[in-house]
């Protein structure tokens, strides 16, 4: 991670790298594990999978989609792009990002970006309204599930072989192969 400093959403929006923007501070990602990487391709696709197969609507966005929290929360000191997130409002989805609160996000923790992930993030994602928010946290093997109609109270998972999805009936999600 590289933190640098006079950054702007516009420059965010702007850059071919991954940058987010956290409490102020830009903060930028270059090069995520091989376990991330499947994680994120895991769960994305047990979602995409799910969704299809029940006829959804809901679009699942990984890495590289930006969710304008900054419009949601009502700050610039916020620009996000999600490791995965579930968006059903189709209508607030342009070119540039997402402009609604995703109905599921799942951020993979990273050494660099843990702290965020935890921290800001969550109550971020709070403010906005996200149903349910994971953090798979592949340092210490946890997964903390966050979920709205519960008052964000974490759940916690040690090694887990499974998790159920609570926003969406009857899908459970394997984690055997990255935990």
């Amino acid at each position: 991670m590289d933190i640098q400093n006079n950054y702007s959403i516009s420059d965010a929006e702007n850059t071919e790298q991954h940058m987010e923007i956290v409490n102020g501070v830009p903060v930028i990602e270059n090069i995520t594990t091989p376990r991330h990487n499947e994680t994120i391709s895991i769960i994305s696709t047990a979602l995409r999978n799910y969704i299809s197969k029940n006829h959804g609507k809901c679009k699942v966005y990984t890495e590289n989609v930006a969710l304008y929290v900054n419009e949601l929360a009502g700050n610039d000191s916020d620009f996000y792009m999600p490791d995965i997130m579930v968006v059903c409002d189709v209508d607030k989805i342009d070119d540039k990002g997402v402009h609604t609160a995703p109905l599921f996000i799942a951020e993979i923790t990273s050494e660099s970006t843990k702290k965020n992930d935890y921290n800001r993030k969550l109550d971020i994602y709070k403010k906005i309204g996200v149903d349910e928010y994971w953090i798979v946290d592949l340092q210490k093997n946890i997964v903390f599930k966050y979920l709205k109609n519960e008052d964000y109270i974490p759940q916690t998972f040690i090694n887990p072989k499974e998790i159920s999805v609570s926003v969406y009936e009857n899908l459970c999600i394997e984690l055997s192969e990255i935990m």
